[in-house]
């Protein structure tokens, strides 16, 4: 299965697939995704279809590492290593912000970047505070 999707010409809307991650990576390109999509960068990752995939496809990503057949067993344990690799995600997410956030106000804008954001998404901050984030 994986030769045939090696094979096979990339073309760049695969990525918008979730089979293709399925097929080529199984779990840890899974994890990998959640890990990405939660803490470093998500706008163009297809993690909720995805995910939605990878619990039904929860006996094929889980049985060949963990040895299982019993659908709920996998499920579990997919869930668990998901939900692991976005709290990690969201952690280095926090840390890099930590670390870099107060240098970016004095970034120059670019094609990725606006500083007129990072000023109206402070302004929303300071205006609601942890609401924001919780509500």
């Amino acid at each position: 299965m994986l030769l045939q999707i090696i094979e096979q010409p990339f073309v760049w809307t695969q990525l918008l697939q979730p089979q293709f991650y399925i097929d080529l990576g199984g779990l840890w390109l899974i994890m990998f995704v959640v890990f990405a999509e939660t803490g470093l960068f998500g706008f163009f990752l297809p993690g909720d279809s995805l995910l939605f995939v990878s619990g039904i496809y929860a006996v094929n990503i889980i049985s060949p590492i963990f040895g299982t057949e019993n659908y709920w067993a996998c499920l579990l344990i997919l869930i668990l290593l998901i939900a692991t690799a976005g709290i990690i995600g969201n952690i280095v997410g926090y840390w890099f912000g930590q670390k870099a956030g107060h240098s970016m106000f004095t970034w120059k804008d670019n094609f990725f970047f606006k500083q007129k954001y990072l000023l109206q998404a402070k302004q929303f901050y300071e205006k609601y505070g942890a609401r924001a984030i919780v509500a």
